[in-house]
């Protein structure tokens, strides 16, 4: 008996401490609108008081997602995540609360619209000193650089979407789909 009544009073002590905890506020994402294969920093805040222990699960509307333990460390309000769309279009980021193995859910839930465009012009801003953008970008973000007369090559190798990879030959590079 004195067992139930403790599990009792530990649960309804937990308890009072999400509900007097504030819950998900807002979800943003920067930069809006993004382009294609660019990394897009987003950000979950929350309203009143930040929880120290929660689940939360975020849906970037691309058909990832991920499933968070708020703890402290690592993972604490505001989180920031980033995440990088393969493909132009209009997505929703969702942030709600969620079971995660051993958290209880985050309290509410935020969702906010988010523009990515083709990769499009930006392709000539990313290929490097002495290479010109080759064609158009590919709808997966795909793209290649060549090189002009006494280029180059680069000394860091360029940060490609997901699905992509980085690829260089002698006188061309850029994001290719994997293979």
């Amino acid at each position: 008996m004195k067992l139930k009544f403790t599990l009792l009073a530990l649960i309804l002590a937990s308890s009072s401490v999400f509900a007097t905890s504030g819950g998900i506020g807002a979800v943003t994402a920067t930069p809006s609108p993004a382009k294609a294969g660019q990394a897009v920093t987003v950000t979950v805040t929350t309203e009143g008081d930040a929880p120290t222990l929660c689940g939360l699960g975020i849906d970037y509307g691309d058909g990832n997602s991920d499933n968070i333990k708020i703890n402290g460390r690592p993972h604490k309000f505001p989180l920031t995540l980033t995440h990088t769309y393969a493909k132009a279009g209009n997505y929703t980021l969702k942030a709600e609360g969620k079971k995660v193995t051993t958290h209880f859910p985050c309290l509410g839930s935020a969702s906010a619209p988010l523009v990515v465009e083709a990769a499009g012009a930006a392709v000539a801003s990313v290929c490097p000193e002495g290479y010109k953008a080759e064609g158009k970008p590919a709808k997966s973000g795909a793209f290649t650089c060549k090189a002009g007369k006494g280029a180059k090559a680069p000394e860091k190798v360029m940060s490609c979407g997901d699905g992509l990879e980085y690829f260089q030959t002698q006188s061309k590079l850029g994001c290719r789909k994997i293979k």
